[in-house]
C-alpha cells in the first residue's frame, strides 16, 4: 500500500510541476489553426504563439516549446507580458537546436515594451540566421522612463546577420537594446554578423543604446564580425562586458562607446542634415561600463584596439564616473 501511495505522490508531484506553466508547442510540421496546447497539436509560428497568449492572458510563467528544425520566413513584433517569465525553450535538449532562416528578411525578434516593467523574456540555444537583424529589445529612446527589462538570451546562435544577408542595405546589429535594461546575453555565439564592405562600420553583433544600462554580456564567442562587436551609446550605463572570446572581429575596436555630439554634427529632426542627430533631447556620455577579462584574437582585418571611447567626456556635464574601466583583456596576436 505505501507503494501505492508513493506512485500517486510521484504523479501528483509531476502534474502540479506541469500545471505552474502554461505551455504552448511549436513544430515546423505544426498549424496555426491550433491553439498548441499540447505536443501532438502544436502551432507553427511564433505570431500565432503571441495571439494565443493574448486571447487567454494566463497568469502564471509561460513556456513555448520549439521543436527541432528549420522554421522559414518568420518575423514577430511581439508586445505582450504578464509579469512573469516567457521562456522560449527548445522542446528537445539532445536533439538540434530549432532554426529560425529569414531568407534575408529584416528582423526575427522585435520587443516593443515601454511601459517601465520588467518583460522578462527568456530565450534558449535557437539559432537564428540570415536575417538583417537577429533581435531588438526596444523600449522608447524619447523617454528615459519607459524602458524594458529582465530580458535574456542563454545559449543563442546567431549566424549570418546583417546587410550582406539580407534584403536591406545594411544592418546596425545582431542584437539592439534600446531603452532597454539589466538584460543578460550569456554562453551564445556570434557567427559571421557582416555588412557589405562600404556599410562594415555600422555593424555590431550587440549594439546598447539610449538608456541601456546594467545589461552583461558574459562568456560568447564572437567570430567573423566586420564592425566593432560590441557599442555602447548615449548614457547606457553600468554595462559589464567580461570572459567573452573575440576571433576576428572589430573594424577599429573590439569596444566602442559613442553618442552623437549634436554641436559637430547639427540636427536632423526635420529631415535635411544627413548624418545630424535624431534625438530632440540630446544624446550624452555613458558611464561606469566595464570591458574585463576577455581573450582578443585579432579584428577582423588583422590588429584593432581593444577599445574605442569617442567624443568628449564632458559634454553633458562633469562625469561622476569613468566611462569605461578595463582589465585582465588579453591580445593573442
Amino acid at each position: 500500500m505505501k507503494y501505492i501511495l508513493l506512485i500517486i505522490t510521484i504523479v501528483f508531484s509531476i502534474t502540479s510541476t506541469a500545471s505552474e506553466s502554461f505551455r504552448i508547442f511549436i513544430s515546423p510540421s505544426g498549424s496555426d489553426q491550433n491553439e498548441g496546447f499540447t505536443y501532438f497539436q502544436p502551432i507553427k509560428t511564433l505570431k500565432r504563439a503571441q495571439e494565443v497568449l493574448k486571447s487567454y492572458n494566463p497568469n502564471e510563467p509561460i513556456e513555448i516549446h520549439i521543436d527541432p528544425g528549420t522554421y522559414y520566413f518568420q518575423s514577430v513584433t511581439w508586445d505582450y507580458s504578464n509579469g512573469h517569465s516567457i521562456t522560449f525553450t527548445p522542446t528537445s535538449f539532445i536533439k538540434e537546436r530549432p532554426v529560425f532562416d529569414g531568407g534575408g528578411l529584416d528582423t526575427w525578434f522585435k520587443l516593443r515594451k515601454s511601459g517601465g516593467t520588467a518583460s522578462k523574456l527568456k530565450f534558449r540555444y535557437i539559432k537564428v540566421q540570415n536575417y538583417n537583424t537577429a533581435m531588438s529589445f526596444n523600449g522608447n529612446r524619447n523617454y528615459v522612463s519607459s524602458w524594458n527589462s529582465a530580458n535574456e538570451l542563454y545559449g543563442m546562435y546567431f549566424y549570418r546577420i546583417g546587410g550582406k544577408y539580407s534584403n536591406s542595405e545594411y544592418s546596425t546589429a545582431a542584437v539592439r537594446f534600446v531603452n532597454s535594461r539589466n538584460n543578460s546575453i550569456v554562453n551564445s555565439h556570434f557567427v559571421d554578423i557582416l555588412n557589405t564592405p562600404e556599410w562594415s562600420s555600422a555593424i555590431h553583433a550587440v549594439y546598447i543604446a539610449h538608456h541601456s544600462s546594467n545589461n552583461e554580456v558574459l562568456r560568447n564567442r564572437f567570430l567573423n564580425i566586420n564592425g566593432d562587436p560590441i557599442k555602447v551609446r548615449d548614457e547606457s550605463n553600468y554595462n559589464y562586458i567580461a570572459d567573452n572570446r573575440f576571433y576576428s572581429s572589430g573594424k577599429e575596436a573590439f569596444y566602442q562607446a559613442w553618442y552623437c555630439n549634436a554641436d559637430e554634427r547639427g540636427w536632423n529632426l526635420d529631415g535635411n542634415n544627413d548624418g545630424g542627430c535624431t534625438l530632440e533631447s540630446g544624446e550624452c556620455p555613458s558611464i561606469g561600463n566595464e570591458f574585463r577579462n576577455n581573450d582578443l584574437y585579432g579584428g577582423y582585418s588583422g590588429a584593432i584596439n581593444v577599445f574605442s571611447v569617442r567624443e568628449d567626456n564632458n559634454y553633458c556635464g562633469s562625469l561622476s564616473a569613468p566611462r569605461l574601466r578595463t582589465s585582465g583583456n588579453v591580445k593573442y596576436y
